[in-house]
């Protein structure tokens, strides 16, 4: 236990290099040792404390955004750097929040399975409820790890087994340092974390914003999709989409919430929400008006995720999954169809990629939706791209899409801020796509910087 202890105590560091208003705080009287059961349950449901935070840096840089001139006055220097994508985006010796979250999610989980290992359960309840919390923590170190790996390295390609990745952490002992082990490593990590959870999460959770087999199996499959192993992610997004495929039906909303969509709705799987909305929810934040031309008169999307701003001809976006004006960063079962319907079309099943995009498509526009039958090879490939696009629109999946179709020259594209005063161009495969690690986390572990 005194490791950790020890811990608690190196979390709480971490929390004063990443979070300025905890230096003047005081020494917490209250702040015990977790040990029952109960204890470690309630470390994993601190969503109040990030663990339901998703990285938000992604949003800037994609083409999902963009940011009036007076918003990006309001901006900090980072901010700036991240939208118009800068060689190097960050100030001497700064930290990197949404980086420090991720992490935060791999030191609970490690501090809980150190915990677990410790404890002598006292019958065969207790021995199942060990087990699902080592599979819980198991599955949040899994998504801290995938945070980091997707945003801080460079997108997966298969014949490059050796592509730099990021630092594993597999222990709580905040003196212990870790190299860069590969981007095949960190993946198998991450699946290895994920899978173990097949055998003993509950089918479903109580509440959304803790793990399940649901959730496991849907975020398998993206983790698959990201690696472009398709079969493996047409599997995974099958058997979660088995479990429960529901979609709200669009046509039965009520237009007049403020925030299109109810908190823990029939479609969220996983809650995340981004780390913070404090300029993406500002009024000069605007939904890239090339999207915006994407979306046709009778599709329900238009008038449930967008909302005419002040100035004419632009619009914000409001069709947060998560209820409120926090953007959505979790798992929802519109993106494991998608996930399905594209790596069933990567593996042959054209019948199947079209069954699911119908699916999606008539419960997203009006009376009347013909169900397309006649569209094949790659205006199928290239119509789930674009559903794909329209459908996941600020939820930071953009970013990593972006990054994955840049490996297809028929799928790359090239980001331009044209509707900006300052132009800036984001070529694919840029080695811009993999943030830099931030100079802060360089001083306390030295470790390889990301080329430039």
């Amino acid at each position: 236990m005194k490791r950790i202890l020890i811990f608690f105590f190196g979390f709480l560091l971490l929390g004063i290099q990443s979070c300025s208003e905890f230096l003047d705080s005081k020494p917490n009287r209250n702040l015990v040792i977790p040990q029952s059961l109960d204890d470690f349950q309630q470390m994993l449901d601190a969503e109040l404390r990030g663990l339901n935070d998703f990285y938000m840096n992604g949003l800037f840089s994609s083409d999902d955004i963009y940011f009036s001139e007076s918003l990006l006055s309001l901006l900090s220097f980072s901010q700036t750097s991240f939208y118009f994508w800068e060689a190097d985006p960050y100030l001497p010796d700064e930290w990197d929040a949404g980086f420090a979250s991720s992490y935060r999610k791999i030191l609970y989980a490690n501090l809980v399975l150190e915990g677990l290992e410790n404890y002598e359960p006292a019958n065969e309840l207790e021995r199942n409820r060990v087990l699902e919390l080592e599979s819980s923590a198991r599955f949040f170190r899994a998504l801290g790890h995938y945070e980091v790996l997707l945003h801080f390295a460079p997108p997966y390609d298969p014949s490059q087994p050796d592509q730099l990745g990021i630092s594993i952490r597999l222990a709580s002992d905040i003196n212990v340092k870790n190299e860069r082990s590969t981007m095949k490593e960190c993946f198998d990590q991450i699946i290895e974390d994920l899978e173990f959870g097949l055998d003993y999460l509950p089918t479903k959770a109580e509440i959304p914003t803790r793990p399940s087999l649901w959730a496991s199996n849907a975020f398998l499959g993206r983790v698959f999709l990201n690696m472009l192993d398709y079969e493996k992610a047409y599997t995974y997004s099958k058997t979660a989409l088995d479990i429960d495929n529901s979609l709200m039906d669009f046509k039965m909303i009520d237009s007049e919430l403020p925030y299109s969509f109810e908190v823990f709705h029939e479609e969220t799987i996983f809650y995340q929400k981004h780390l913070t909305s404090r300029h993406t929810t500002n009024g000069g934040a605007y939904v890239n008006p090339e999207l915006v031309e994407l979306y046709d008169s009778t599709d329900l999307r238009k008038t449930y995720f967008l909302l005419p701003s002040s100035e004419e001809g632009l619009f914000n976006f409001r069709g947060n999954y998560t209820g409120d004006f926090y953007h959505f960063g979790g798992l929802a079962v519109d993106e494991v169809i998608l996930n399905y319907a594209e790596s069933a079309f990567r593996i042959g099943e054209e019948v199947e990629a079209l069954e699911q995009l119908n699916y999606l498509l008539e419960n997203r526009y009006e009376e009347g939706f013909e169900a397309i039958s006649e569209l094949s090879g790659q205006d199928l490939l290239e119509k789930i791209v674009m559903e794909r696009r329209k459908e996941l629109v600020y939820r930071g999946l953009r970013w990593l899409d972006l990054k994955r179709f840049n490996l297809y020259p028929e799928l790359a594209v090239t980001l331009d801020r044209t509707f900006n005063e300052r132009q800036a161009t984001l070529p694919p495969n840029d080695l811009r796509y993999a943030f830099l690690i931030p100079p802060a986390e360089i001083n306390l572990n030295p470790i390889q910087q990301n080329p430039r």
